[in-house]
């Protein structure tokens, strides 16, 4: 398990031409948008995680860019939502992201490629993994195999047969022009 500590900055340039491998955690207390989402669980008395686990790769794509390939992941108690209870699960997401200190080579990026737009040639490390974290956590986190916490009746049939309710629309409809019609019919 990794247990030193990421540095806060990162002279991203530098770790682009050396090929940098960083690997180790990252407190919570640096990812503060993370930390408030995780305190909104349902859980009674869950506790947010003291660190996520992160490992970036750093190398040299292009003058004045440096791809970021890595990922990272925590574990968490979250409340399920099929059964009630509580479960543990893993959280986690890859990382790939193109940084650069100049806004003229982001906007040449492909539009499905993710971007940080640097100040100078320091990125803090809790800039890089605190988005896509949050992207990946659970919508409706669940055990894998539980059963619901109350039985769903099943569905009752509410409408007839749909051409019995299309022919009931039908002889119920009020045709306003009809009387125009007659007009028209020439005898």
């Amino acid at each position: 398990m990794l247990t030193e500590a990421l540095p806060k900055r990162i002279r991203y340039p530098q770790a682009g031409i050396e090929e940098a491998l960083l690997e180790g955690v990252l407190p919570i207390s640096r990812l503060p948008r993370l930390a408030d989402a995780l305190l909104d669980n349902e859980l009674d008395n869950a506790s947010v995680p003291e660190s996520v686990a992160v490992t970036l790769r750093f190398s040299s794509d292009g003058p004045g860019r440096v791809l970021v390939v890595g990922e990272a992941h925590f574990e968490q108690h979250w409340l399920c939502q099929r059964c009630l209870e509580p479960v543990v699960l893993r959280s986690g997401c890859e990382i790939e992201m193109i940084l650069s200190g100049h806004k003229k080579v982001l906007e040449q990026l492909r539009n499905d490629q993710d971007s940080l737009l640097t100040d100078g040639d320091l990125v803090d490390t809790a800039d890089i993994v605190e988005d896509p974290l949050l992207l990946a956590l659970p919508m409706s986190p669940k055990h894998e195999d539980c059963d619901p916490a109350f039985e769903i009746p099943e569905l009752i049939e509410v409408m007839p047969d749909a051409s019995q309710a299309q022919d009931e629309i039908e002889e119920g409809r009020q045709r306003p022009f009809a009387g125009l019609k007659r007009l028209t019919e020439k005898d």
